[in-house]
């Protein structure tokens, strides 16, 4: 059909085209095609059908739209019209476009798709793995789809339990359950999260549960390019769950075309209880919240785990930690509210349970070296070394031997952590974890690099920033970063007594009076009675006022004897010989069940400064012929006291009269960017016999001039922003001096 010239003349464009059907056609094929896409939708994801079916349909019918157009253009306004050359050929032209297109999308998707069975590239800030891995998986939370929003638990316990089952293949290499869970409610799609954790497929699920039965429904994904390797629905009662989860495992690992070793299901250091698996899982997840109005809830459902089933060896274990968390405070923050003696009693009956179930399961062993080593009793060191003979590719055995070796081997322990952030690349207490053992290693560029990870990955983690800020305040002229990072770290968390009585120092060293006060007014709200007194101390000491300061520790020591700050404090004041008698006679005391290598950074230098103090020449110079050599092996950084040097052996150099080696030793920690602190240099004892040798005052003005201008940057810029966090890691140390 053709418009007559009367009609051309009299009708616009939005009339010609409403006339000629073109709109209601148009409108109708949208809502056509977005119903069909819909429904195709819902049967993709019932049926497991591939992504690329949904895919092509949406190319197909952005192809259709315009050839619906202009068939309503040439046959709108009547049904009897034949084609035209014109249509015809336009139509052609349509068609052969669609073609190229599917064809172009078809040869795009091979070339995009990358093989499962290769580990996809780790973030840049993960260190790579000892071995390479065969086949890599990330197991995602299971999505609930109960009616009852409390069945979530299940999802998420099937979802955890996939992780420790496939964790035992030794060819595969799977990502840990803080990473994987990391992504839980959020949208991202599959290939972004390949590679932001550096695995070649995903295992997404979905559990709805009625009554006795329950449906689980799985799908294994590429991240390379979508595509379903593996997909299964399973409807079966609650008490097949067991089933259910032996065969996804076995099913996964065949769809990675690698072969599952050994025993895999919960019986082999579990439960073939389903009363007690539910309970289990119910209690770990109230638990693993660390809060304390459902830790109690959390342990009794533990407790019936274990009364259920005695030989629910990995219900022990987190029973185990769970007693431990029960006398826990983070900051100001209330996990438990047991006492500690009775809690770490009960996490060592929970830990030996644990080992009376299943005597060679590794984490049971870790959990009672745990429950030993916070109680100082023999024979940790033997169960972490069991553990990790027993089960040396269990992530969980892995960890907890890290941690472990972290307080007696930091060389070791940086070895042990590195394979872990592979399987937990979004983990932000690792990476803490990490950075705090590369600072003690004296890779201080590379500890702040993980500390910025760390904030990337969780901004309002109030950790990472107040460790970072306990690692610059030893760098020379970084003061103002210190500042900035803990303010931060107080905004975010402005009832942890610690970060304020940080706070509040720096404000009084910088004559920063008001915002000292306002900390200091913080405290008292808080209630924060030790904090305040450290505080007190810390001036008194700084200011010369001696009867203050040891008036101030007294407190501390009357409210806890063994307290390692009051303590070292003492050894720093100016006394009689009847005073360092009674202060070495506190410290044995207090350190005498203590191993000897732990307690490196806490009292060696005090040991020996008060035995050449009380001219105990020979117990002071075997003192430090011990420490020096272990001292002058380590680095001077360290949040980690025990691996740390710090100033200690310049201290113990001056104590006992080698007055050259004491100001060697400071010269060097100069060197190496080590803010000494030349308020405490200019009041300690130990450098009495040195502080008149221009050496010594060179050093001290040195770093006077690097805290002067620190002070200026923090008053012209005193809050954190972006480009700060980006600087950490990247500015060498000392850079400000």
């Amino acid at each position: 059909m053709t418009d007559t010239p009367a009609e051309r003349e009299q009708e616009g464009a939005w009339a010609k085209l409403r006339r000629r059907k073109v709109v209601q056609w148009g409108i109708a094929y949208a809502a056509g095609a977005w119903g069909l896409l819909q429904g195709l939708q819902y049967l993709t994801g019932t049926f497991h059908w591939p992504e690329q079916i949904q895919q092509l349909a949406t190319i197909a019918l952005l192809v259709g739209l315009p050839i619906a157009l202009v068939l309503a253009w040439y046959h709108g306004d009547r049904g009897h019209q034949k084609p035209v050359r014109t249509e015809l050929a336009i139509i052609a032209l349509l068609l052969l476009l669609g073609g190229a297109g599917l064809w172009l999308y078809q040869r795009s998707t091979e070339h995009a798709a990358t093989p499962v069975a290769t580990q996809a590239t780790p973030t840049a800030s993960a260190p790579a793995t000892g071995s390479k891995t065969s086949a890599s998986v990330a197991v995602l939370p299971f999505a609930n789809l109960s009616a009852d929003p409390a069945n979530e638990y299940l999802a998420d316990g099937i979802a955890e339990t996939m992780i420790t089952m496939l964790a035992q293949v030794p060819q595969l290499l799977v990502i840990g359950k803080t990473s994987s869970f990391s992504y839980k409610g959020k949208n991202v799609d599959t290939r972004t999260i390949g590679e932001q954790l550096g695995v070649g497929a995903l295992l997404e699920g979905s559990v709805q549960r009625a009554g006795d039965n329950m449906r689980v429904a799985v799908q294994l994904v590429s991240t390379g390019d979508g595509r379903h390797l593996w997909a299964e629905t399973y409807d079966r009662p609650t008490t097949d769950v067991f089933d259910v989860q032996d065969d996804i495992a076995k099913r996964v690992t065949e769809a990675l075309s690698v072969a599952l070793a050994g025993k895999s299901g919960p019986a082999s250091v579990g439960t073939t209880n389903v009363a007690a698996y539910d309970e289990y899982l119910r209690g770990k997840q109230l638990v693993e919240r660390r809060e304390a109005k459902v830790l109690e809830e959390g342990v009794a459902l533990l407790e019936k785990a274990v009364a259920t089933d005695p030989d629910f060896a990995r219900a022990w274990v987190k029973l185990s930690y769970a007693y431990f968390l029960s006398s826990r405070n983070e900051g100001a923050t209330t996990i438990g509210r047991m006492p500690s003696t009775q809690a770490f009693a009960l996490s060592e009956r929970a830990a030996r349970g644990a080992i009376a179930a299943a005597p060679n399961y590794g984490a049971a062993h870790a959990a009672l070296g745990w429950a030993l080593l916070v109680q100082n009793k023999d024979g940790y060191s033997d169960e972490y070394e069991r553990a990790i003979a027993l089960d040396p590719d269990d992530p969980d055995v892995v960890r907890a031997y890290a941690g472990y070796l972290s307080i007696k081997d930091t060389r070791r322990a940086l070895k042990t952590f590195e394979p872990l952030l592979a399987r937990e690349p979004r983990d932000p207490r690792l990476r803490v974890a990490y950075a705090g053992l590369l600072d003690s290693n004296g890779d201080i560029d590379e500890a702040l690099a993980q500390y910025r990870e760390a904030i990337r990955i969780k901004a309002d983690y109030v950790t990472p920033y107040y460790r970072a800020a306990g690692t610059v305040l030893g760098m020379i002229g970084r003061g103002d970063l210190f500042l900035r990072l803990t303010r931060r770290a107080a905004n975010l968390d402005p009832d942890n007594p610690d970060v304020l009585y940080d706070m509040a120092g720096a404000y009084w060293d910088w004559g920063e009076t008001e915002l000292f006060r306002e900390s200091q007014q913080a405290l008292r709200r808080l209630g924060a009675k030790r904090e305040l007194q450290k505080l007190e101390a810390d001036i008194a000491i700084a200011t010369s006022h001696t009867e203050d300061a040891r008036r101030s520790i007294s407190e501390l020591l009357d409210d806890t004897p063994d307290d390692v700050f009051a303590l070292q404090a003492l050894t720093r004041l100016r006394g009689t010989k009847d005073d360092y008698e009674a202060v070495l006679r506190k410290i044995t005391e207090s350190s005498g069940h203590v191993d000897r290598e732990m307690r490196a950074g806490a009292y060696s230098d005090a040991t020996v400064c008060l035995h050449a103090w009380l001219g105990h020449q020979k117990e002071a110079t075997d003192e430090l012929a011990h420490w020096e050599r272990v001292w002058r092996s380590q680095h001077a950084f360290g949040f980690n006291m025990v691996a740390a040097r710090n100033d200690f052996l310049a201290r113990s150099l001056a104590c006992v009269g080698r007055n050259d080696d004491a100001l060697t030793e400071l010269e060097a920690l100069l060197n190496e960017g080590y803010n000494i602190g030349w308020r405490d240099m200019a009041v300690d004892p130990a450098y009495d016999a040195i502080r008149t040798d221009p050496r010594f005052k060179a050093v001290s003005d040195k770093l006077k001039a690097a805290d002067a201008a620190a002070k200026a940057r923090f008053r012209a810029r005193p809050d954190l922003n972006d480009a700060d966090i980006e600087s950490l890691g990247s500015e060498p140390v000392g850079v400000n001096m």
